[in-house]
């Protein structure tokens, strides 16, 4: 934190009045940092601006600088996107180290606007993805492509586990985490925890287990979708 007020004060003597805000998310912003976490700070600029990320190791430290504008942030915060579970904790969760016109108010006000948004087109573009994943395994599958299956498990998991915490409203406070969160969430398929340990080799299996666990896993994903008023097949063609 000492080294976040340094950066802070050096934002605002460098840019002035084009900062509107200052604040330190992820980890550390709960806590929850560990000896070889990164230091992340997001200052927020008027729109007129355009500052470039800076992402750089002082000290062994890991740093790293976005300089978000208002408008673009604001908006952001008040979505519902396939990627809520992992932006949502940036806006929820900070350290505040400056502020400007009582611009963190704006940002809460965005932030409840997002917790009353239709989930539905979120998961349903999440449920594509994942029918991507599957189809890029089961061609594997036909052409023995061990390693592809392999792989291509791990991702179809974390496309279920990204579906969850969509269909739950939760999202992830640190990646260190995030098993540990999607394992807990109340709203899940039966034996989920088995199917991800098999898919992404979290236990001792081989390809056929993965693919095995992979079907099993999109089947019971789709129908938990299902039940949510997602749907992702269609009749005729669409354009």
């Amino acid at each position: 934190m000492r080294i976040a007020n340094n950066l802070s004060n050096r934002i605002v003597a460098k840019y002035g009045n084009n900062v509107l805000a200052v604040y330190v998310c992820g980890s550390t912003s709960k806590k929850l940092d560990r000896p070889f976490s990164d230091l992340e700070l997001i200052a927020v600029v008027r729109d007129r601006v355009e500052i470039p990320m800076k992402y750089y190791v002082h000290r062994g430290l890991i740093i790293h600088i976005q300089y978000p504008k208002s408008s673009d942030t604001l908006d952001d915060a008040q979505q519902f996107s396939d990627s809520w579970h992992w932006v949502a904790d940036q806006y929820r969760n900070r350290i505040v180290l400056y502020e400007r016109d009582g611009w963190f108010r704006r940002l809460d006000e965005a932030m409840a606007k997002s917790d009353k948004r239709d989930s539905r087109e979120a998961i349903r573009k999440s449920l594509m993805m994942m029918t991507e994943s599957m189809a890029v395994l089961r061609n594997d599958v036909l052409t023995n492509d061990k390693v592809g299956v392999l792989m291509r498990g791990r991702v179809l998991a974390e496309d279920a586990a990204r579906i969850l915490l969509l269909i739950n409203r939760k999202y992830v406070t640190t990646t260190s985490w995030f098993w540990k969160i999607v394992f807990d969430l109340p709203n899940k398929p039966k034996d989920f925890k088995m199917l991800v340990e098999k898919m992404s080799g979290f236990v001792p299996t081989v390809e056929e287990e993965v693919a095995a666990a992979s079907e099993r896993m999109y089947k019971e994903i789709s129908q938990l979708a299902t039940h949510h008023g997602i749907k992702i097949e269609r009749a005729d063609l669409w354009v």
